[in-house]
């Protein structure tokens, strides 16, 4: 199974995740907007962060756990290589990031996304397969 894949939006990039439980779904959500934003090949994984992500719904929750990471890379510069959801409900996950500094001498910057947004947003659990479609606001 595909873990994500992009589709054209006006002005913005649309990002398409899928997984066999929501915990990977929003593992490949994450990878996604790596993969959009850094080549990952260059990433190393030399910092461990953990971080908690709370949200109303699970929708607003992949909204919330998208700008975590980029709320990461704006004040940190860091960014992950791999992802792993240890803990997640409806309205709460926790997860271990295992990534890098970015650092444009070393990295290849492919795009700056400033937010994950609401716009089209949809999360859903169809025939054993989670999917999520979410505009990522370039």
């Amino acid at each position: 199974m595909q873990g994500f894949e992009t589709f054209d939006h006006t002005a913005d990039i649309g990002l398409l995740a899928r997984g066999g439980t929501l915990a990977e779904l929003f593992e490949n959500a994450a990878r996604g907007l790596i993969d959009l934003s850094v080549d990952p090949g260059g990433l190393r994984g030399e910092i461990r962060i953990e971080t908690t992500v709370s949200a109303r719904d699970r929708e607003a929750l992949l909204v919330a756990w998208l700008n975590e990471l980029l709320y990461l890379l704006d004040t940190q510069r860091f960014l992950p290589r791999q992802s792993q959801i240890t803990h997640i409900s409806d309205t709460h996950l926790a997860a271990a990031l295992l990534g890098d500094t970015v650092d444009p001498a070393r990295h290849t910057v492919r795009r700056m996304i400033k937010a994950a947004t609401y716009h089209g947003l949809s999360l859903r659990h169809v025939d054993g397969v989670w999917e999520a479609r979410v505009i990522l606001d370039l």
